[in-house]
C-alpha cells in the first residue's frame, strides 16, 4: 500500500473507531490502521464482554433467589450468551467497514490490518505477513488502547493466574478464585462469580476499605453484599508471594497488624490496573514526548507535534469507552473542524456493575469536603421508590448533592441500586449547564420510574417532599455540610 491521507488512524478501538468516521464526516480521505481486531478492548476481553457476563449473573442470581437450587446453569451457558453478544457487536462493526467502502464514501475509507510504526512524523510503515508498506499523512492519531498490568514477582499464565484478557476464557466456574485488587474491575468480577454461587471469592484489598474513593455509605453498602454472598475481603492486606503448586494457586498475604496468611485455590485474578500500549511505535522517530507515568503526553488531545494526535487510554485520562471515543471524535474536530471548545473531565458519568449496580457523577462528600466546599445532601432509600418496590429491588439510595446557597446548583450524585446507571444522566445534564434543581423539582417524571426518587431528592432540598425527613428517618436524610461538620435540616 502506497499513498497519502487526510488522516491515519493507528489503533480500531473505541477511540480509533469513531475518530475515523468523525473524518469522514469531513471529507476527509482517512486510513484505519488495526493490528488485531476492529474494538479493541472495548469489545473483546472488556467493556462489552464482561458487562454481558454481569447482567447474565444478575438475572441468575435474582431467579435462583425466587426459586432456589432447582434453577441451575452451566459455563457453556455462559460462554454462548457472552460470544453471542461479542459477535452482534463484531458483526455490526466489520459489516460497517465493508459497507463504508461500497457507498458513496468509499473514496474517502481506506483499512489496512497490520502493525503501524512512525518512521518519521509525515509517515508510517505498516507490517504484515513478513512485508512492509509505507505511507504517509497529514495527520495522525494514536489510539493504541491499553493491555493488563502485571506484577514482576507473578508468572501469568492465563491458565491459573490470570489477568482480564484470560478470565473469560475459563472452560468452567472455579470452585474458589482471589482477586488481587479491590478497584473497580476487581469488584466487578467479584460480583460476577459471586452471583453465579459456584465460585468461593477472596479480594485482596490494600486499603482498610473497598472503593476507598467513594462515600462510605457506597463502599459499605457494596461490603455488606459482597458479605451476604459469602465473598471474603482481605483488608488492608499486601500480596506477598503467588505461585502455583500441583494446578493450584497458593497466595499470602499479610495485614497491617503484621500478620499472615496462605490460603490456595484454584484460579487467581489480577486485576491491578492497565497500562498503554506504546512500545515499537517509534514515537522517538516523530518526536513525540510521553509523561513521566510513560503516558503520551497531550494538550486537549494534542500531542508535542502539532499534527500528531492521541486519544483513549494511552492519554492517562480516565479509561473509559465513551471517554475514548469522545476524545477521538474532539481529536478529529480539532484537525479540521472549526474552534471547539477543550475537553472537561471532571463531570464524566461513571458505572460501577457491581450488586448493587454504582452509577456516579461529579463531586462526593469525601471530595466537596476535602475541597472545602459547603453543601446540602439529600439521601432517598429504594425502599421509598415505587418502582424498586415493584421490583423487589429496594437495596439502595439515591444522593443529591447541592450548593449550600439559594441557587443549590447540583453539585454531583450518587445513585446505587438498580437502574442506577440509567438515572444518572438527568443530574450530569445539570451540572454541565451549571444549573439548580428547581426544574428538577418541578417537571413531571414517569411513574412508575426509579428517576422518581431523584425527584424526591429534589423537594426535600427544596422543601416541599411528600415524605418527610422528619418522619422517615432511616429512610430519607436532608443535611447541610461546612467544614466537615454536618446538621439535619429538621425542618423538612
Amino acid at each position: 500500500m502506497k499513498g497519502h491521507y487526510d488522516l491515519c488512524v493507528i489503533g480500531g478501538g473505541p477511540a480509533g473507531y469513531a475518530a475515523a468516521m468523525r473524518a469522514i464526516d469531513f471529507g476527509k480521505k482517512v486510513l484505519l490502521i488495526e493490528q488485531d481486531k476492529v474494538g479493541g478492548a472495548g469489545l473483546y476481553n472488556g467493556a462489552l464482554s464482561s458487562k454481558t457476563m454481569w447482567e447474565f449473573s444478575e438475572k441468575f442470581a435474582t431467579i435462583k433467589n425466587r426459586v432456589g437450587s432447582r434453577f441451575d446453569i452451566n459455563y457453556n451457558d455462559v460462554k454462548e450468551h457472552i460470544n453471542g453478544a461479542v459477535f452482534d457487536r463484531k458483526f455490526q462493526l466489520t459489516c460497517h467497514l465493508k459497507l463504508l467502502k461500497t457507498e458513496s464514501r468509499k473514496r474517502l475509507f481506506y483499512y489496512q490490518k497490520g502493525y503501524a510504526r512512525f518512521v518519521s512524523e509525515k509517515a508510517v510503515e505498516i507490517e504484515k505477513a513478513g512485508s512492509t508498506k509505507y505511507i504517509t499523512a497529514d495527520n495522525f492519531l494514536i489510539a493504541t488502547g491499553s493491555r493488563p498490568r502485571k506484577l514482576p514477582n507473578i508468572v501469568v499464565d492465563e491458565k491459573h493466574i490470570l489477568t482480564s484478557d484470560g478470565i473469560e476464557k475459563l472452560k468452567d466456574f472455579p470452585k474458589s478464585l482471589v482477586i488481587v485488587g479491590a478497584g473497580i474491575v476487581g469488584c466487578e468480577y467479584a460480583t460476577i462469580f459471586s452471583n453465579f454461587g459456584k465460585t468461593k471469592v477472596y479480594l485482596i484489598d490494600r486499603a482498610p476499605r473497598i472503593l476507598p474513593f467513594e462515600d462510605e455509605d457506597v463502599s459499605n453498602l457494596i461490603s455488606a453484599s459482597f458479605s451476604k454472598k459469602g465473598v471474603i475481603i482481605h483488608r488492608s492486606a499486601r500480596l506477598e508471594t503467588m505461585q502455583v503448586i500441583n494446578g493450584e494457586v497458593e497466595y499470602e498475604v499479610s495485614y497491617a497488624d503484621g500478620t499472615r496468611e496462605k490460603i490456595r485455590v484454584e484460579k487467581a485474578l489480577l486485576s491491578i490496573g492497565r497500562i498503554p500500549n506504546l512500545e515499537d511505535l517509534g514515537l522517538d522517530k516523530a518526536g513525540v514526548k510521553l509523561t513521566d507515568q510513560g503516558y503520551v503526553e497531550t494538550d486537549d488531545t494534542r500531542t508535542s507535534v502539532p499534527h500528531i494526535y492521541a486519544a483513549g487510554d494511552i492519554t492517562g485520562h480516565i479509561a473509559l469507552v465513551n471517554v475514548a471515543e469522545r476524545e477521538g471524535r474532539h481529536a478529529v474536530v480539532r484537525m479540521f473542524g472549526p474552534y471547539v471548545k477543550p475537553l472537561v473531565y471532571k463531570n464524566i458519568s461513571t458505572i460501577m456493575f457491581l450488586d448493587p449496580e454504582v452509577a456516579s457523577v461529579g463531586l462526593s462528600e469525601k471530595e466537596a469536603t476535602e475541597q472545602g466546599i459547603s453543601y446540602k445532601v439529600a439521601k432517598i432509600d429504594y425502599s421509598c421508590i415505587p418502582r424498586a418496590i415493584a421490583m423487589r429491588k429496594t437495596t439502595g439510595f439515591f444522593k443529591l448533592l447541592v450548593t449550600n446557597d439559594k441557587e443549590m446548583k447540583v453539585l454531583g450524585m450518587r445513585a446505587v441500586g438498580e437502574h442506577a446507571s440509567s438515572a444518572i444522566q438527568s443530574v450530569a445534564l445539570l451540572i454541565f449547564m451549571n444549573k439548580g434543581i428547581d426544574e428538577l423539582g418541578n417537571m413531571m417524571h414517569p411513574h412508575p420510574s426509579i428517576i422518581e426518587g431523584i425527584q424526591e431528592c429534589a423537594r426535600m432540598l427544596l422543601g416541599k417532599p411528600i415524605y418527610k425527613s422528619s418522619i422517615f428517618k432511616d429512610k430519607l436524610k436532608c443535611y447541610s455540610c461546612e467544614n466537615g461538620v454536618c446538621t439535619p435540616l429538621e425542618s423538612l
